[in-house]
């Protein structure tokens, strides 16, 4: 090899890297923007020209947010919590059973009936949020945590996807091995496919964990009391009729974001 191609791959080398390293600065500049605000008093937010670091940290403003007086920070992430892993259940369970029945088993209409359920994934939640509020107020489940994981123990479609697609790649061969072997429906699905698609599972909880931590708009709608109230809703008490406390916006919604962030930094190799 000579010198001049040599040359050429160390400077394609270090083009490539100084690209990545622009892009890297460009995507992880928000997230440094917003952990920094957090430290930052009210006054300091909206300096100008603003200051890209800043000394000392104001920690106050965690203790501040989390002592709102308006609202209980604590309980509302509390309340979070258990509905997030609550539905996380609920989805892992139902999903993969549905999924399991659109890609192992054959039955009339099968891929049929998967269309529709995959179509129903274009109709948008404002628009099911009026018949659903009727129903669970004649049902008298309003300002309860149900209508807010009910929807997870009925196969969400994106997850029903995902988890039959990852189904379907498994060779037909070790269905037809463990029914030659007296196994049920019930232990292929337990003891043969279930746990072939692992990191798909993995994916689907850890999208079920971020789409109902981050859920705003049901809470809103079903559940009108503060102690049962969730902290995605909780964070924007922060906002008063005059004015928003935004330095105690930032710590309160980093406080809110910490827990989805370190289970992807966890997980992210399931992602692919």
């Amino acid at each position: 090899m000579n010198r001049k191609s040599i040359y050429g791959r160390t400077a394609g080398k270090i083009g490539c890297y100084a690209a990545l390293l622009i892009l890297a600065v460009i995507f992880v500049f928000p997230l440094y923007w917003f952990f920094l605000n957090s430290f930052k008093s009210y006054e300091q937010l909206f300096q100008y020209p603003p200051k890209f670091w800043v000394w000392p940290f104001r920690f106050a403003n965690y203790l501040e947010a989390y002592k709102y007086p308006a609202f209980d920070f604590g309980q509302m992430m509390k309340n979070s919590a258990i509905i997030t892993i609550t539905s996380v259940i609920g989805a892992v369970l139902s999903s993969s059973v549905v999924a399991f029945g659109f890609s192992r088993i054959r039955w009339r209409g099968r891929d049929q009936v998967f269309v529709l359920v995959i179509l129903t994934m274009i109709i948008p939640t404002e628009i099911v949020l009026t018949p659903l509020y009727l129903i669970y107020s004649k049902l008298g489940l309003l300002n309860t945590w149900f209508p807010v994981i009910a929807p997870f123990f009925f196969a969400k479609p994106f997850y029903t996807f995902m988890l039959r697609q990852s189904m379907m790649g498994i060779p037909v061969e070790m269905d037809e091995s463990a029914i030659v072997d007296g196994c049920t429906v019930w232990q292929r699905f337990t003891h043969i496919i279930l746990p072939q698609v692992k990191p798909t599972v993995f994916a689907v909880i850890i999208m079920a964990m971020q789409d109902q931590w981050n859920n705003y708009l049901e809470p809103l709608i079903f559940i009108n009391s503060n102690s049962k109230q969730t902290i995605s809703v909780g964070l924007t008490f922060f906002s008063g009729m005059n004015a928003t406390e935004w330095n105690l916006v930032f710590a309160g919604a980093v406080m809110v974001a910490l827990p989805i962030l370190i289970i992807f930094v966890f997980f992210q190799k399931y992602f692919i």
